[in-house]
């Protein structure tokens, strides 16, 4: 039985004056037990209720307010089956009615009882409408960051509630302002559009603010690929607090296979007193969208959800499915764990593949996408990925380790991820390497050589202004080793942010390439395009050198520029 009915308990001899006394004294508990109704009660067995409306037809009649309780309760009161979701007890609630020929709004208390007829609990007619329409629950986003803000707008856009929890004080601040602290396509103006209404943003839970918590914190990786989920734990042990009966937690976090049901479930069971399956909800629906096209992807990708029981699977599927179309369940919350590190692990090898290509044809002197395209052309089954100066973002970087993490703890050492994330993060130093080439060839000295590098966010299309776990600031960290003049260029990423890296930042290109010896284009951004390649090139030291990895110009369209050394991937 629920604990929030004890105060409303009395014994079959307690009097009617005693009754009221108890039902008034329950007003004022926090959180507040059934209102206007006592339960009659003996030996753990419920005899009969009391409303106040009995209580006070009681004494209308002539009752003594001394005379026990015993004398007017009502023995057999409305009661439902109880069941994990609360849309199935509200059906029985209806055909019930429906049989007494009666309103709904008649009964202001239901009795829940279980399959052998005890007392669980009491409920309100309009707290199983609230707990069965997904509509007006509310939502708790717990991290506010590329996943959980984007996906809080989202269901803002939905019609829902989201309180967006995130500990970072500044965060709050910013978008508090309207102002996101990322940028994404569309995303400024949706937070306007719903701060202070549809969004509240706040750095704790409150008790009984709301009915289902999607956790999007982080889950990074130490230079061992050793995972760290400390700041899941903790969003877990806070949410868990607050955690009532009918809640939804939603794992949106990228985490090894058996997370939640080894490390999460248990987490909330402990903090929360309550129990999985009986109590609450769990599901797994992994984020799968890509930074830049977050909001659009969010609408359009089909959602993989995995749940606890057939319960969690339904509930988390009504709520993506006010704005997905297509939900893939899939058996067990494993399962959808699996299916987040698959991906991103796909990925990285593919992308694996195709650096270590330009590696084999940079020995023969080809050009590695040249033959890529070759190979890729009306061949469709096997399309291969264009190189790239390493691969980035904080899924890439960590994925294909949390793959491999779990690949062990289920009995196998996982080969390819690690050999496909080494290959990758060497392409850092052949691209610092063909710098100092080019550097040693014509004699320059790195104490006076003047190095532009263009494009700071980890990627470029779509655009992010996101330079964590950036190939391009490793690039940079490498070359300021050797180098002492370089200047940096984002046409995303805020100044005060790429001033975080330790160097000259310039207001465009045409700023870094003159006078520069080397010119680095390390992302593709689509405006890169539009640089007037010729006149940049001729701003700059003869010799110069360009590397343009991602393919923004041609060798022929620098062919005209006296004393450029242009290379690509």
């Amino acid at each position: 039985m629920n604990p929030r009915l004890d105060p409303i308990i009395v014994k079959p001899q307690s009097s009617i004056r005693e009754t009221m006394q108890r039902i008034d004294e329950a007003t004022h508990i926090d959180p507040a037990p059934p209102h206007g109704i006592a339960l009659i009660m003996e030996d753990e067995k419920l005899l009969g209720i009391a409303t106040d409306g009995d209580l006070r037809r009681a004494i209308l009649s002539g009752k003594n307010l001394d005379d026990p309780i015993d004398d007017i309760i009502v023995k057999n009161p409305l009661s439902i089956t109880a069941h994990p979701r609360a849309s199935v007890m509200l059906a029985e609630l209806h055909e019930k009615m429906k049989e007494k020929g009666a309103s709904i709004t008649k009964f202001h208390q239901i009795l829940v009882r279980d399959a052998e007829g005890n007392l669980v609990d009491v409920v309100t007619p309009f707290e199983l409408w609230r707990l069965s329409d997904i509509k007006i629950k509310t939502v708790a986003v717990v991290g506010l960051g590329y996943v959980g803000l984007t996906l809080a707008l989202t269901l803002n856009e939905m019609g829902i509630k989201v309180v967006g929890v995130d500990v970072n004080d500044e965060v709050l601040k910013t978008l508090e302002r309207g102002e996101p602290h990322f940028y994404e396509k569309g995303l400024k103006a949706l937070l306007k559009k719903h701060i202070h209404k549809n969004l509240i943003v706040k750095n704790h839970f409150s008790e009984h603010e709301s009915d289902i918590y999607i956790i999007c914190v982080g889950t990074p990786v130490d230079d061992k690929g050793g995972v760290n989920d400390e700041y899941l734990k903790t969003a877990i042990q806070e949410a868990a607090r607050v955690l009532k009966p009918h809640d939804l937690i939603i794992l949106r976090s990228t985490v090894p296979i058996g997370t939640c049901r080894n490390t999460v479930i248990p987490l909330l069971e402990k903090e929360s007193g309550l129990s999985a399956e009986k109590d609450f909800f769990v599901a797994f629906a992994p984020e799968r969208t890509v930074e830049g096209k977050a909001l659009e992807e969010l609408r359009t990708l089909p959602q993989v959800i995995g749940g606890l029981n057939k319960q969690s699977l339904d509930e988390c599927s009504q709520l993506f499915q006010m704005f997905v179309s297509t939900i893939v369940p899939v058996d067990s919350l494993e399962e959808a764990e699996a299916v987040k590190l698959l991906n991103n692990t796909f990925r990285d090898v593919s992308f694996a593949f195709a650096n270590e290509v330009s590696r084999v044809c940079d020995g023969f002197g080809l050009n590695a996408k040249e033959v890529i395209r070759a190979a890729n052309e009306g061949y469709t089954r096997n399309p291969i990925p264009m190189p790239s100066p390493g691969v980035g973002g904080a899924c890439l970087v960590k994925d294909p380790y949390l793959y491999a993490a779990s690949a062990t703890t289920g009995g196998y050492d996982a080969m390819l991820p690690k050999v496909a994330r080494d290959i990758n993060e060497s392409m850092i130093e052949f691209v610092c390497n063909k710098v100092d080439a080019f550097v040693n060839e014509h004699q320059i000295d790195p104490a006076t050589a003047k190095l532009f590098l263009a494009g700071m966010a980890f990627k470029g299309t779509p655009e992010t202004s996101d330079i964590r776990h950036s190939t391009s600031v490793d690039i940079l960290d490498h070359l300021k080793k050797s180098y002492q003049n370089i200047t940096i260029y984002d046409p995303v990423t805020h100044d005060e942010e790429l001033m975080t890296l330790g160097v000259a930042v310039c207001a465009d290109p045409a700023e870094g390439c003159t006078d520069a010896d080397c010119v680095l284009m390390l992302n593709n951004h689509p405006s890169f395009r539009d640089w007037d390649i010729y006149s940049l090139g001729q701003s700059m030291h003869t010799p110069g050198f360009l590397f343009d990895p991602w393919g923004s110009f041609s060798k022929e369209q620098t062919n005209e520029i006296e004393g450029m050394t242009y290379a690509g991937l």
